[in-house]
């Protein structure tokens, strides 16, 4: 189709209806596609929730209530696209030198052009969703017990996804002029904070010895990656105790996450859209076709995309490559190297981009090396640790809580608080050593503490595990595996915190590892316990022995205590749920409590009572793992 001069009286206003009718006869089809595929996506996902399985009971309308809110949440991605389709058609007038000039020479204003444009785009696609909304509470009112709520929770998801995602992409419209750069811009600017945040957090890793983090601090700025991973549809869930049951009888009560963000990107898009309206005015109108088309951002363009290309090069090269090679101060060059090569490579492509030519190269030099510069200090910055983020150590009276990477949930003993923060020094004072363990066998060990202020501290290391660490009894991976064992992380895992009785024992089972002569591998002979004898066993039998420290042990593959300890024997019980709330398991967000826990505790050779109980109650003997594994080829090959 070509542009027509609409017929129009010589006055202006805020919307002018020739220049809107042109629009709409041109870009029809892209609000009957986003219709169509409104339509395909909401009512007929909704109407496929078969009540035949579910008998229209309360299982059927928590089914169906879910794929509601989870065709919502899928429109709301649908909009990701269509508000970047739409700002393309709507601005399309101002990409090309001729159709601007002929736009721009009609009796209307730049703003009365760019409203008609942006509120003709956006009118008909809220107009669509509501006749979908009008259709899924049509769907609503023929199933018994549907909660109308859920549609008018599916209209703000889509209409704040709408709202938001357009005014997002007129506002990078105006900064182009070649309607091919604006698709760009758009992913872009709506991911550069969550790629920026990831490659210089990344980067940092490389540099900074334990350096590590929890989630990003800026991803809300990035509202295309935001949405993707935040939103969400949420089933509340209640403690196990009674109330499990009487909520089963009613429809769970849903709740979306992340709608709250999405309301606040809709009241963004509206702002956006206005200052779009104010660049435009400012705008020239002979920049149609060029990729930045605002004067003053062209700076700012090549300093970014230096910046970015340097940080994001040597960070993929460093995770990727070169990290595995060095280590140190000779991974830091490198990476100094990386981010001057990469600057150089984003800072030319710019210009090459804006000047749509290869010959670029005779200027520039200059703003490049402060770039450069300021990269390379950023890098000694971090190398050196001059915030002394390295050798911090939280003070062990400021702890509330620390918590160890293999199950132990978290420890709050003051010796067990101390014990930690002394390991911490030690993994610091051998940092040299440690860095190394990249490139060979590595135990990868995070560090968590919580301090009584409310403030979080993490670290991660990968400590060397090798057969010398596994032999030397002062290695950071020796240390590890004895500040395991602590009185309190004993006890944690023999559920020393629980009273356990009869009643909360649902099965209880021992397994011996025996191998097979005739068959050649390992196999299991497993004895049943009754619950009367599985309390008799944990009372009088584990729980003395970890009293002592003789079970519930945590072994590092490969040391001596493991091999001289480890038995064939092991013992599992299943349990009623655990009422210590350390051990509220957590799924996607979703916090709810197990409907029953474990017990499971390897014998040890010196697990005295165990062992004695094993032997006079069900004639099991407790051999030594190691030695059985040793025995292996004498017994094929005798």
């Amino acid at each position: 189709m070509s542009w027509e001069v609409p017929s129009m009286k010589s006055r202006t206003s805020f919307y002018n209806k020739g220049f809107g009718l042109n629009l709409l006869r041109r870009f029809w089809p892209l609000w009957a596609l986003w219709l169509a595929v409104l339509l395909l996506v909401a009512p007929l996902l909704v109407a496929g929730v078969s009540r035949a399985d579910y008998y229209l009971g309360v299982d059927f309308l928590n089914s169906f209530h879910h794929a509601l809110l989870d065709s919502g949440r899928n429109c709301a991605y649908l909009a990701i696209v269509a508000g970047a389709l739409m700002a393309m058609a709507m601005l399309s007038y101002l990409y090309s030198p001729r159709i601007c000039g002929m736009v721009n020479a009609l009796p209307m204003t730049r703003t009365e052009a760019y409203a008609t444009a942006a509120l003709t785009g956006l009118v008909p696609m809220l107009a669509a969703d509501v006749l979908v909304w009008l259709s899924l509470l049509a769907v609503c009112g023929s199933v018994p017990g549907a909660d109308k709520a859920y549609a008018m929770k599916w209209l703000l998801l889509v209409v704040c996804a709408n709202v938001g995602f357009y005014g997002f992409g007129l506002f990078c419209g105006v900064l182009t002029g070649n309607v091919l750069v604006l698709p760009a811009v758009y992913v872009v600017l709506g991911c550069t904070a969550y790629v920026a945040e990831s490659a210089v957090r990344a980067l940092l890793g490389q540099l900074i010895y334990g350096y590590t983090y929890t989630d990003y601090r800026f991803g809300f700025l990035s509202p295309i990656p935001y949405v993707l991973d935040k939103l969400s549809i949420i089933r509340p869930t209640y403690p196990a105790g009674g109330l499990e049951q009487e909520a089963a009888a009613l429809p769970a009560q849903y709740q979306v996450e992340g709608l709250g963000y999405l309301a606040a990107l809709c009241a963004a898009g509206l702002v956006l859209a206005v200052l779009a309206a104010l660049i435009l005015k400012k705008r020239h109108m002979e920049t149609a076709g060029e990729t930045v088309a605002v004067p003053i951002l062209r700076p700012l363009f090549r300093i970014c995309m230096a910046v970015g290309s340097g940080i994001v090069f040597a960070c993929v090269l460093c995770e990727w490559f070169v990290g595995m090679l060095f280590h140190g101060r000779a991974l830091a060059f490198a990476a100094m190297v990386l981010l001057v090569i990469g600057a150089a490579l984003g800072f030319f492509a710019a210009e090459m981009l804006m000047k749509k030519t290869l010959r670029v190269f005779d200027h520039g030099w200059k703003q490049l090396g402060i770039i450069a510069a300021c990269l390379v200090v950023f890098a000694l910055l971090a190398e050196f640790d001059v915030a002394g983020y390295e050798t911090y150590v939280p003070n062990p009276d400021e702890v509330a809580s620390v918590e160890l990477a293999n199950g132990n949930g978290a420890l709050r003993d003051p010796e067990s608080i101390e014990a930690y923060c002394d390991f911490h020094r030690g993994l610091i004072a051998h940092k040299a050593e440690n860095e190394r363990a990249g490139s060979r066998r590595a135990w990868v060990l995070p560090l968590r503490y919580e301090l009584k202020d409310g403030r979080t501290v993490t670290r991660i290391y990968s400590i060397v595990n090798d057969e010398r660490t596994q032999a030397d009894p002062d290695s950071d991976l020796r240390h590890y595996e004895t500040l395991s064992n602590l009185p309190e992380c004993i006890d944690r895992r023999v559920m020393k915190h629980r009273t356990l009785t009869e009643a909360d024992i649902l099965n209880a089972y021992v397994q011996v590892q025996l191998y097979d002569e005739v068959r050649g591998g390992w196999r299991g002979q497993e004895y049943t316990l009754t619950r009367e004898q599985a309390i008799e066993l944990y009372r009088t039998a584990i729980l003395p022995d970890a009293e002592s420290g003789n079970i519930g042990r945590f072994f590092v593959y490969g040391t001596p205590d493991r091999d001289a300890l480890m038995s064939n024997v092991t013992i599992t019980m299943e349990l009623t749920p655990d009422p210590d709330p350390a051990f509220v398991e957590r799924d996607a967000g979703t916090y709810y409590y197990a409907d029953r826990s474990w017990l499971d505790l390897n014998v040890l050779m010196s697990s005295e009572n165990t062992r004695r109980w094993l032997e006079e109650n069900l004639d099991v003997t407790v051999e030594n793992q190691h030695e059985l594994e040793a025995a292996i080829p004498a017994r094929v090959y005798a």
